[in-house]
């Protein structure tokens, strides 16, 4: 007789609260992590008090995402310390394209150049210099670093519900499907962490993208900006809709620093400075009014309450400049305003230290007080590495592959290459500098005799920093160096032809 087979109910776990159960311990890695580091810096510090407490300073396991965004919408510095790298990185715009052949644009060039973004409908305008893509492309870099990450939503017109795959990708992330199949990007929406918030998480350790999200709940209508109350419109989004962008990522491909953690303290001094400073000026700068007795009359003196009070607040909201006191002295007190500058720049210095921008850029100051050439040139230094490191690898790398797996664009035969402009070049007045600078050094070389001791080429290659290619051709142009020396005690011979005109009359 054949047993009959049992299941044994603790082999199969429950989906859902198996996933519950990773969530939570998620969180609770985040906790231990946070908390840790709170451990650890009270273990540095004077362990009799807690400075975060005397001055006021949450702790960083009480910093929220949200907190991180209300900073952002009502600190000027806060949103300075979170765009300033955005912007200036984004100053210039990059050039994707497939072959260095101008003349021989390729389908995914053509295809890139004419992606159709215009938030009015069709757009005839089809030039990469200045494509909306970029803008789009800057703005969720900034807002990435409001939280630990942002996100860009495409649209894809293939018809399924956000919720769902995007047509052409598996679970892993690879391109499947017939590739001839094109689709249309309909548009793109970034968002910070705040309005983007992970729902799920891949668990699956065989899968490539194990521990990256899998679905996001986007609100499309964001509370901060409504301007009449209704519901907020909130949306499941699938991975494959989403390009995952985080800045400032340690461990985690997916979680990183929100920039404004590391100069929280200095932020929040900064911001207790701001408001403190125009409310110390509004209460001491116009001095307050001593009513004082004469010594001499003792304690036992009647004070006409109602009438000097009717006096006081004529005088402070009219044009009357005068008191009627009997038996009273008025006595102006001194004011006690202080210049708050001070204490703002040592705020500054700690925060520009820290992201390594130069003081005058990053409060936007171009007057006399410039830094050297050697601080503009490490500050594009740091762009251009942001640029090549992080710009191009985890922003635009991953947003041009995945609209070739969507197939929004064709994919490029010999791949394709993304290049920067050079942040180090010279405006107009620098460049007429160094041209005269230049002009004087050619003519000191030959009106000494330069020649002889160092030739023509070697002069324009070593001192000059030409080009071989270009010193040689302007070689080939040149009069010869023996016409333009004068010789001794004689005026240099300008020779010069006759004009046709003047052959003509002859």
């Amino acid at each position: 007789m054949a047993k009959k087979k049992t299941t044994n109910a603790a082999t199969k776990p429950d989906p859902k609260a198996v996933k519950q159960q990773v969530e939570q311990l998620g969180d609770l890695l985040i906790t231990n992590a946070m908390m840790s580091r709170a451990q650890l810096a009270r273990k540095f510090l004077d362990p009799r008090r807690s400075l975060d407490d005397e001055c006021g300073l949450p702790s960083t396991t009480d910093v929220k995402v949200q907190d991180y965004r209300d900073l952002y919408d009502r600190v000027a510095i806060a949103a300075r310390v979170v765009g300033v790298l955005s912007s200036e990185s984004w100053m210039v715009q990059p050039t994707v394209f497939e072959t260095e052949d101008v003349d021989n644009v390729t389908p995914f060039e053509d295809a890139w150049q004419t992606l159709d973004l215009s938030p009015q409908g069709s757009s005839w305008y089809k030039t990469e210099e200045g494509h909306p893509i970029w803008d789009y492309l800057r703005r969720g870099d900034e807002l990435s670093g409001i939280g630990h990450y942002g996100i860009l939503l495409l649209g894809i017109d293939d018809g399924k519900p956000l919720s769902e795959a995007a047509e052409g990708i598996d679970a892993t992330g690879k391109a499947v499907g017939a590739m001839d199949t094109q689709h249309k990007l309909t548009f793109i929406r970034p968002f910070d962490e705040s309005l983007a918030p992970i729902a799920e998480w891949e668990t699956d350790t065989n899968n490539p993208r194990y521990g990256q999200p899998t679905a996001y709940n986007v609100s499309f209508a964001d509370p901060r900006t409504m301007i009449t109350a209704g519901a907020v419109d909130v949306q499941r989004v699938h991975w494959s809709r989403v390009v995952h962008l985080a800045d400032n990522r340690g461990s985690s491909e997916v979680i990183g620093v929100p920039r404004l953690l590391p100069v929280l303290d200095n932020v929040m001094g900064l911001k207790k400075m701001y408001c403190v400073s125009p409310e110390m000026y509004y209460r001491g700068a116009f001095p307050g009014i001593s009513f004082e007795t004469h010594p001499s009359l003792g304690g036992d003196v009647k004070i006409d309450t109602a009438t000097m009070q009717g006096q006081i607040e004529t005088y402070m909201n009219s044009l009357q400049r005068y008191f009627v006191t009997k038996g009273f002295e008025a006595k102006s007190l001194q004011t006690q305003v202080v210049d708050p500058t001070p204490q703002i720049n040592v705020q500054l210095d700690a925060i520009c230290i820290l992201i390594g921008c130069p003081k005058r850029i990053f409060v936007g100051s171009e007057r006399g007080e410039l830094a050297s050439g050697q601080d503009d040139d490490t500050w594009n230094d740091r762009l251009g590495y942001r640029q090549n490191y992080y710009l191009t690898p985890c922003v635009i790398v991953p947003l041009v592959d995945r609209l070739i797996a969507l197939r929004v664009l064709p994919t490029p035969k010999d791949g394709y290459e993304v290049a920067w402009p050079d942040l180090g070049s010279l405006s107009a007045e620098a460049k007429a500098t160094i041209a005269l600078q230049r002009t004087e050094a050619m003519a000191k070389y030959i009106q000494g005799g330069g020649a002889a001791l160092m030739g023509e080429l070697d002069f324009l290659t070593r001192i000059l920093d030409m080009p071989v290619d270009e010193a040689k051709e302007a070689l080939k142009n040149a009069m010869p160096i023996e016409d333009l020396m004068p010789m001794p005690n004689q005026e240099p011979e300008i020779k010069t032809e006759t004009s046709p005109v003047k052959k003509k009359k002859e």
